[in-house]
């Protein structure tokens, strides 16, 4: 009898000794495999990367600090719609013909959100001369709409004739003046760091003509015209593109 209850006492003590064990160490699943300890899953949850947002489709909209662009199109000419020289024979004024031709250039600007501030040349090249227009441009792109930005355009430039002259009857030609364009279209991203855009324009443009007349008469004046344009650009958008 003695030593049956020295063997149930020593056995009810290595029992309790194995169940502190077990309570003290890392609770199991139901699997027998230790449990996932909530504190550590919620620090590596904290600690997971966020989903790069920037390899969505371009942000859906155009970005990029430096813009740089090249422009093509095509553009009518009203050189003296608002204004002629007077060379006629009798005096009086003669009107120089209306022109079409192509037009191409290109502009390298920074963008501040949605306006863009650059340098733009265009060229319009007509059959019997060609005109230059140098200086500032302003895109106002209006990216709330994904896809497709609303767009308006500002230019104030420095213009000029070469290589022929409005009137065919001015001998040693030359011109210098300015103007402004207004315009508007549409951009649309292309990719990451490419878009696309279409605009209309219209730009006011006046010209101081000098000139000869075959009778040897000196001949200065101003002119004030208007050309009509339909311009496609391809811009290529660098540094912070992938930032917000």
């Amino acid at each position: 009898m003695k030593h049956l209850v020295i063997f149930a006492f020593t056995s009810l003590c290595l029992a309790s000794s194995g169940l502190a064990q077990e309570s003290s160490g890392q609770p199991e699943s139901t699997y027998g495999e230790p449990a996932a300890d909530p504190a550590t899953t919620a620090a590596t949850t904290a600690a997971a990367p966020e989903p790069d947002e920037g390899r969505d489709v371009y942000y859906k909209r155009v970005k990029g600090l430096l813009w740089l662009e090249g422009i093509a199109g095509v553009s009518s000419y009203n050189p003296d719609r608002f204004g002629s020289l007077d060379i006629g024979d009798p005096p009086g004024p003669s009107n120089a013909p209306k022109v079409r031709g192509p037009e191409f250039g290109g502009m390298v600007g920074i963008a501040l959100g949605g306006l863009v501030l650059g340098a733009a040349y265009r060229q319009a090249n007509y059959d019997a001369y060609k005109l230059m227009k140098v200086g500032l441009d302003i895109q106002a792109v209006f990216r709330y709409m994904p896809y497709v930005h609303p767009m308006i355009r500002i230019d104030a430039f420095y213009a000029r004739t070469f290589d022929g002259s409005p009137y065919a009857r001015l001998d040693n030609p030359s011109s210098n003046g300015g103007g402004f364009t207004l315009g508007g279209g549409i951009r649309v991203p292309i990719m990451r760091w490419i878009s696309f855009s279409a605009t209309f324009d219209w730009s006011f443009i006046g010209l101081a003509m000098r000139g000869d007349l075959l009778d040897g008469t000196r001949v200065k004046d101003g002119i004030t015209g208007q050309q009509f344009g339909g311009t496609f650009t391809l811009t290529f958008h660098f540094i912070g593109v992938r930032n917000e």
